[in-house]
């Protein structure tokens, strides 16, 4: 008997804190039992409860996707900006460097700069090849030079101190 109890001895030693605070003074105490019970059941019933997100809403895309995460977008979450605008003058030579937020990275990048303006011929500005990045882009802008009275053909020249906006999207 007394070999039985030796060898049983350390099992009793590796008991649990748990299992130590269901048996008080030699009886079964049920309120732990019932608690862990409840925390169980509650824990099953709450696991596929979409939780808020913690990260900024992802961009758009074409096409868009179905989601499957078990995460929600909050009332004042902000979506990231696909688009980017900004203004620019152009120098004496007709050229302007402009610069926006960086944008990620992008196959192709749609750069697009107008001019509002009311006369017949207004500027024309395009983006200079090779020169549009995610962060900005040199524009260059031409105006007509005509002068048909007087029988020359009409010629196009730097377009100095047009102001124009550009629109910076990613090409689907």
């Amino acid at each position: 008997m007394i070999r039985l109890a030796l060898c049983l001895a350390p099992l009793m030693l590796s008991a649990t804190a748990a299992r130590a605070q269901v048996y008080i003074n030699g009886q079964i105490d049920q309120s732990v039992i019932a608690a862990t019970a409840a925390a169980q059941a509650t824990a099953v019933v709450q696991a596929p409860i979409p939780q808020p997100s913690s990260s900024a809403p992802p961009m758009e895309m074409i096409g868009g996707a179905v989601g499957n995460s078990l995460v929600y977008r909050r009332a004042d979450d902000v979506q990231p900006r696909i688009s980017r605008t900004v203004s620019g003058v152009t120098g004496a030579a007709g050229t302007a460097i402009v610069t926006w937020a960086a944008l990620p990275s992008v196959g192709k990048l749609t750069v697009t700069p107008y001019v509002s303006s009311t006369e017949t011929k207004p500027p024309r500005c395009y983006p200079v090849i090779g020169t549009v990045t995610t962060t900005g882009a040199t524009i260059k802008c031409f105006v007509d030079k005509s002068l048909l009275a007087l029988g020359v053909l009409p010629s196009e020249a730097a377009g100095a101190g047009v102001q124009f906006d550009v629109l910076a999207l990613p090409g689907s």
